[in-house]
This record gives C-alpha cells, structure tokens and sequence, in this order.
C-alpha cells in the first residue's frame, strides 16, 4: 500500500492544541475550561509532545514544572479551538509522512472559519511542519467527520461528507476518488445512520463510531431512533467484515441554556500512552471507561471532566489533533 492516512493508535510526535481566549466561543465559561484544558496537557505531556498555538506566550507556568518541558507554545491566529477540524492530517506515502490539508468552512459555512483554515499555512510557514500537501486545500473535509483503519479503510457518515454544504460541486464517486488519491482511502464503510442531538456538525463519525484497532469499533447507543439504526445497521457492517463492535451507552441528557448538548464518550483522545475519555460527572462515566480499558488493554484510559467543552457543542477528541512522527520540525521542539 502506497499511501494510507495513519490510525490513531499508531506513533505520534505530538498534539496539537488551541488554547481558549476571550474572543472565542468560551468566554462565558474561560476560567472553567482553561482547568479542563491544563487537565487534558498534562495528562497528555508526562509521556509525549504538546504543541500549543496560542495568542500570546506567557502561559508555560499553568502547568505542572515536571511537564514543561514536552509542552511548546505557537503563537497563531485561529478562530475558534477545534483543532480535530483543521489541522492536517498525517498521510503516510510509502515511506515518507506528511501532513495533509484540506479546506475548512466552518462546518457548512455554521460558524467563521477563515483563520482557523489558514492554520496549517501559518505554521508550515513558521517552520513547525516539514512537509505539508496543499493539494486538497481546496476540498472541504474534517478530521472528526472521519476514522482510519491505517489500512485503508475510513468509516464516515453520509449526514456529513455528502452534505451539500461541504462539497456542492462533487458527487458521491468524486468525493471518494478525492479521499482515494489524498489519504489512500481503498474502502469507505459509509455509515447511513447516527445523530446525536445537539450536535451541529452534521454528524461527525467521532461522535458516534471508532476503531480501536483493525478489527473493533466501538459505538454511542441509547434508547433513540438514529441511533438504534446505527447499531443495526454495525452490525451488518460487522458480520460482513469480521469486526468485533463494543456499544457504549451515552450519558443522560446534558443541557445548557435549554439546548441539549452532544455528549458521547467515544469523543476519545487516542495518545501513545493512554486513552483520554471525555466524562460528564454521569452514572454512566464508570461504565465507559470501564469498557474502553478492555478496548485498549495496552494503555492506560483515563477519564477528564468536560462539561465545561461539552457546553460549545464538542468534546475530548474535538480539541485535539495527532501529528505522527517525522513530520514537525523537531529542533522547534
């Protein structure tokens, strides 16, 4: 195989974050979700690299002395903290890494985006990135909207990838020949089903369902139409293709100012080390990390409050991207 866009579970350099500010979306709650924030860096800079992209660099001392040192500071300028949608991703062609860009619009034009879609040029420009394709920069894709394998197969959701507020022009062959010739997409398990209330990214697959590795994924469930089909129509998907599936309930409701909010805990953050999942001080959270330890024997799962992420509509897996091994400068490091 070529070319092929990296599992998660796969080496990683770094993640990459963007940090709140009083002009993004979290001001109402900034002081609240900063401590969600330094939680997620540290339990992720004890084993590896955290890069954060940020509006000014006096911030190194919020965080722990012992983790300081895997922790480095990029000044940017971005709309909005949902590094998951718009940092590029990691492509592996034979043997040589790059990172991939792709155009982000805001989910379908809903929020500003023209910053945070300039991103991966800010920072191949400040050398942090070695090699960056801007090839695709001008189809519209997010990193949450799909799920690699690291063989080749993708699982995505119709709701989102085919919404014509994505790509317009393309059809359905066009959009999968774009994913074949830029990720070495060979097969895409197209999901029908699946929304979450409350969400508004048109059901981005990192809601709803995940490999863990080659062979299993996990799911949301509960009690709810869209996602009873969801589950029927996985486990046709896994008796076709031999794969193991593991449901994870959700958590009860969760509202904010009379608007329900996505909560899921398959929103996980996948590190060299540990599982990061997100957590909603629910009877349910006990239960989810519980069963992601036997999804992920070989890491340590650990979970982090996010009521206070979950409140602009994301969580855990959204705030975060990986970037695999050879493709950062790393004497910026």
């Amino acid at each position: 195989m070529n070319k092929v866009l990296l599992a998660e579970w796969e080496h990683q350099e770094a993640i990459i974050i963007a940090w709140p500010h009083k002009d993004t979306d979290w001001k109402n709650n900034l002081l609240k979700v900063e401590q969600t924030y330094i939680k997620i860096v540290e339990e992720i800079a004890d084993h590896q690299k955290v890069i954060i992209l940020s509006r000014g660099k006096k911030m190194m001392n919020k965080f722990a002395l012992k983790v300081q040192k895997n922790i480095k500071i990029i000044l940017a300028n971005y709309n909005d903290t949902w590094t998951r949608d718009y940092i590029g991703l990691s492509v592996k062609n034979n043997e040589t890494i790059c990172l991939t860009d792709f155009k982000f619009n805001g989910w379908g034009k809903k929020h500003p985006y023209q910053k945070d879609n300039s991103i991966n040029l800010q920072l191949f420009e400040k050398g942090l990135f070695k090699r960056v394709n801007f090839n695709y920069n001008h189809f519209v894709l997010e990193g949450g909207s799909i799920d690699s394998d690291g063989l080749g197969t993708i699982l995505t959701t119709k709701k989102c990838l085919l919404n014509k507020n994505r790509n317009s022009n393309l059809n359905k062959f066009q959009i999968e020949k774009t994913l074949s010739n830029s990720l070495g997409v060979q097969n895409i398990i197209w999901l029908e089903n699946g929304y979450i209330n409350g969400d508004d990214t048109d059901s981005h697959v990192d809601t709803l369902a995940r490999f863990c590795n080659e062979k299993t994924i996990v799911y949301s469930i509960d009690d709810s139409e869209e996602l009873k089909l969801l589950e029927k129509e996985l486990k046709k998907i896994a008796e076709k293709n031999n794969y193991s599936l593991i449901p994870v309930k959700l958590p009860k409701p969760i509202f904010n100012k009379n608007k329900q909010l996505p909560a899921t805990y398959v929103n996980f953050l996948i590190t060299n080390r540990k599982v990061l999942v997100p957590t909603y001080n629910d009877k349910n959270d006990l239960n989810a990390i519980s069963t992601l330890k036997k999804a992920f024997p070989k890491r340590d799962v650990i979970g982090i409050n996010c009521k206070e992420i979950i409140k602009q509509n994301g969580s855990l897996h959204c705030i975060t991207m990986q970037v695999a091994k050879n493709v950062l400068n790393v004497s910026l490091l």
